[in-house]
């Protein structure tokens, strides 16, 4: 009776090497699906990837157009940024090249000065009627960025400045300011590029010479250059973990599956190494985590580049023109992509 009721009992079913789901019926075997073991993976990869790429879009559409419908469109600029420059008509390269130079050697002189060109009221967003009164607009701006302390703030309209976190004497010194030569923006450029050499100077912090030829050093050639240079490490950097491996490889051997699944705590550690940099392959290297890591290398480079040039300590001297979503999004796309190593 018993071995009746052993050969009546249904078999679970079990999975091929080549991922073919059979199922046992008494003697037969039924083979009733097939399934790709490495199709998860990747497809969770191209979902991971697109998914990344239409967020990164959007972010850095975002960041190319700054918030025009916000009501403060300079204070979330100036936020990440030292200037912030009119929509429309843009200031000239080299102007900003030079206007950004004046602003960073402030802050080398630990005068760390925001600048806001307003050009017209398109550039004050949801409070255009504070357009012609720069000094009034300086004090609603300083409400908006000062969160740490006192944030010299510089305001240029094609009326006159206003100033917001400067000592009395400096405040003195920007009301003998001379007003800008014109209403155009190129003109509110090089009226602020004297004013912050001014100010700096009424705040006992003199600016050295020749910082716009350091500037000018520092355009978007110079910008691409250093950025390729930080991804470039990062790609490296990434590739550390597996260099280590191959040539732990090299010197052991490729870890057969007898001894990924026993062995002591060194071995395990070895696994978790191998499981980390080489996903559930077991020796094969998965693109999708090393791209992560690169990512995840370069939004923190990037990061330490911008912590030191905004305190001007930089040594690339480099003017960012992008702000921290590039950056939020390089950190997110590398934790989606390593989080879908193993799936």
């Amino acid at each position: 009776m018993a071995l009746v009721e052993s050969s009546l009992r249904p078999r679970l079913p079990h999975v091929s090497a080549t991922g073919s789901r059979v199922h046992n019926f008494g003697m037969g075997r039924v083979r009733v699906c097939r399934t790709s073991i490495v199709s998860i993976p990747v497809l969770a990869l191209i979902a991971t990837v697109a998914g990344s790429v239409a967020v990164a879009l959007a972010g850095l559409a975002l960041a190319a157009a700054p918030a025009r419908a916000d009501g403060d469109p300079a204070s979330d600029v100036l936020l990440g940024q030292n200037v912030f420059y009119p929509y429309s008509p843009p200031v000239s390269g080299s102007l900003q090249e030079a206007l950004n130079g004046e602003a960073i050697a402030a802050v080398r002189t630990h005068f760390p000065i925001k600048i806001a060109l307003i050009h017209s009221p398109l550039d004050l967003g949801a409070v255009p009627n504070l357009f012609g009164r720069p000094q009034q607009y300086a004090d609603f701006l300083d409400q908006e960025i000062s969160f740490q302390g006192r944030q010299p703030l510089l305001v240029v309209m094609p009326n006159g400045y206003g100033v917001e976190g400067l000592g009395t004497g400096t405040a003195a010194a920007a009301a003998s300011l001379a007003k800008p030569a014109g209403s155009q923006s190129n003109d509110l450029a090089r009226a602020a590029i004297g004013a912050v050499a001014a100010l700096a100077a009424a705040s006992g912090h003199e600016l050295r010479a020749g910082r716009n030829a350091s500037a000018a050093g520092t355009g978007p050639g110079a910008t691409s250059l250093v950025l390729v240079a930080l991804g470039l490490a990062a790609v490296a950097a990434a590739a550390v973990p597996v260099a280590l491996r191959r040539r732990q490889w090299s010197l052991h051997g490729r870890p057969t599956p007898s001894r990924r699944n026993g062995g002591s705590a060194v071995s395990r550690n070895a696994r978790g190494l191998d499981t980390f940099v080489f996903g559930t392959s077991g020796g094969v290297v998965q693109p999708r985590v090393v791209v992560g890591l690169a990512l995840i290398f370069g939004g923190v480079l990037w990061a330490v580049a911008r912590g030191l040039e905004s305190y001007g300590l930089n040594p690339f001297d480099i003017v960012y023109d992008l702000d921290q979503p590039p950056l939020l999004l390089a950190l997110v796309g590398g934790w989606l992509l390593y989080r879908s190593r193993g799936r």
